[in-house]
């Protein structure tokens, strides 16, 4: 039985949505918060609220000195441009589930401050605002997927004027850059979702880096297709996955973090990274090839001994349905499965070495498997792979001839100077696992950070490999998101700009 009811011309046009088929629905719980984060020093703004209901055709500036309302789907046309200064809120209507569309041959210029982020958010009162309130924010551009179907381009899902893909690698869609989406993201059928950022063919001229998406319904960040890099991202207590990669995304990305509340997980399995060339697992082109370095996952798992979490939960890296996805320098800790390598194809992605894991830390993974030592830090499931979204994650498969002349996964696993540690505290972070106050900076103690006397830390970043040896990435000496605090240089790229408990900040 459905809560609200809705006329079937309100439905169709709620209906506005990316996303692949492969989701189940979960309804968002209610929240609360004690926090007292303010995120930034943006006041509240004591100017007029301005009501954005209708499509955006000519190029148009909000300001600081306004709020902003999204009703219903507000489109930025193509020709047009959508400015927004420093400092802005934006607030996305519930009960119309208020979205912002910026389709092919838009732009938007959205560049915010660490002082003055623009915030996107719920225009629920503190203490009210929950998963979903609204729709969240969707770039479309005109960079190569692999869902084009004879010439035909893919469709944003229920908004017949938006199709997204095309040929150019390079397309310019704008600029993000110290940005905060909070409570977007609807699950409003299967296969209609709206995730907190959706980027959609979206190319490698568009800059985005410093940009948080909070409490979102579905993902927090997904990707269908496109070519656009990004720097510095924040996933906190999202419902389904942080990082999803589909329809050949072949993107960079560097520094990320991402923070799971244990309680709240999607029926579809949520993980810290899910990623597919497709929903059949097809070899269309371009592949899913992302490349990710330096992320901070942690997941749902303080403790495995005593583990309080939802059972919804599946890993910490889902790599399925023959995505060619690498992470390098990363560190997960604490998801009942680190590490889930799902079919045949995957497998053999990694024996062409076209997608690889290397030089990452996994810790805090449950045991309890048939694999080695029944450990859980990575797990092979072959060779059609696993049924569904929510694949079984304590069965490692006997198949290990798709990984070629690699013995097996595990082998691979230690081979590519990866390291397993039993708890996430082996890792020494600070305080990652605080929902309203994390730190994930690391201790002194900690493999990440040089001890004296050694010379080099336990488990060293590495940049020689071709994957990341390009000019985006910056070529650090530490693995994970943060940087030894004690070390020249080092800063905490999360100050002042991001808000880990919106739920009470007045707005």
């Amino acid at each position: 039985m459905k809560k609200n009811l809705l006329s079937v011309g309100s439905l169709v046009a709620l209906l506005l949505v990316t996303a692949c088929n492969k989701k189940d629905i979960t309804p968002a719980p209610n929240m609360t918060g004690s926090g007292t984060s303010t995120g930034g020093s943006t006041a509240p703004s004591t100017g007029t609220t301005i009501t954005a209901d209708a499509a955006i055709t000519t190029n148009t500036t909000w300001t600081a000195t306004n709020k902003y309302l999204l009703k219903g789907y507000v489109y930025v046309r193509s020709g047009a441009t959508l400015t927004i200064e420093a400092g802005t809120i934006i607030k996305g209507d519930k009960d119309t589930k208020g979205a912002l569309i910026v389709e092919p041959g838009a732009k938007i210029i959205a560049i915010g401050t660490a002082d003055k982020p623009i915030i996107f958010t719920s225009n629920q009162p503190k203490g009210s605002r929950n998963y979903g309130d609204w729709g969240g924010v969707i770039i479309a551009g005109n960079a190569p997927v692999n869902s084009i179907v004879n010439g035909a381009l893919p469709t944003i899902e229920g908004g017949p004027t938006t199709k997204y893909g095309g040929t150019n690698a390079s397309d310019n869609s704008g600029t993000l850059q110290y940005v905060r989406i909070e409570f977007g993201g609807v699950a409003f059928s299967p296969n209609n979702e709206v995730n907190g950022l959706t980027l959609a063919g979206v190319g490698n001229g568009t800059t985005m880096d410093h940009i948080q998406v909070s409490y979102s319904g579905d993902d927090s960040f997904e990707w269908f297709g496109g070519t656009v890099n990004a720097k510095y991202l924040v996933s906190h207590r999202c419902f389904d996955d942080d990082f999803d990669t589909d329809n050949g995304f072949s993107g960079k990305v560097q520094f990320g973090v991402s923070l799971r509340d244990p309680l709240q997980a999607d029926q579809s399995g949520s993980k810290a990274f899910e990623s597919d060339n497709d929903a059949s697992a097809s070899g269309n082109q371009p592949q899913t090839s992302a490349v990710f370095s330096n992320m901070t996952l942690v997941g749902p798992i303080l403790n495995p001994t005593a583990a309080v979490y939802s059972p919804q939960y599946t890993a910490g890296a889902h790599i399925r349905r023959n995505s060619a996805e690498s992470i390098l320098n990363s560190v997960f800790m604490g998801f009942p499965t680190n590490l889930l390598i799902d079919g045949a194809p995957t497998a053999a992605n990694i024996a062409s070495n076209n997608a690889r894991f290397k030089n990452n830390i996994l810790a805090g993974a449950l045991t309890n498997s048939n694999s080695t030592g029944g450990q859980r830090g990575i797990i092979y499931v072959g060779p059609t792979g696993g049924a569904g979204s929510l694949t079984t994650n304590n069965v490692m498969s006997t198949d290990s001839s798709a990984w070629g002349a690699a013995t097996g996964p595990l082998t691979w696993l230690k081979a590519n100077a990866n390291r397993r540690y039993v708890t996430a505290d082996n890792v020494q972070l600070l305080n990652p696992f605080n929902l309203t106050a994390p730190s994930f900076v690391p201790r002194t103690g900690s493999p990440i950070v040089i001890v004296s006397p050694a010379t080099a830390p336990v488990v060293p970043a590495n940049f020689s490999d071709d994957k990341v040896t390009d000019s985006f990435f910056t070529k650090v000496n530490y693995i994970g998101a943060f940087a030894d605090p004690n070390a020249s240089g080092a800063t905490n790229w999360l100050a002042s700009w991001t808000n880990f408990d919106p739920q009470n900040t007045d707005y």
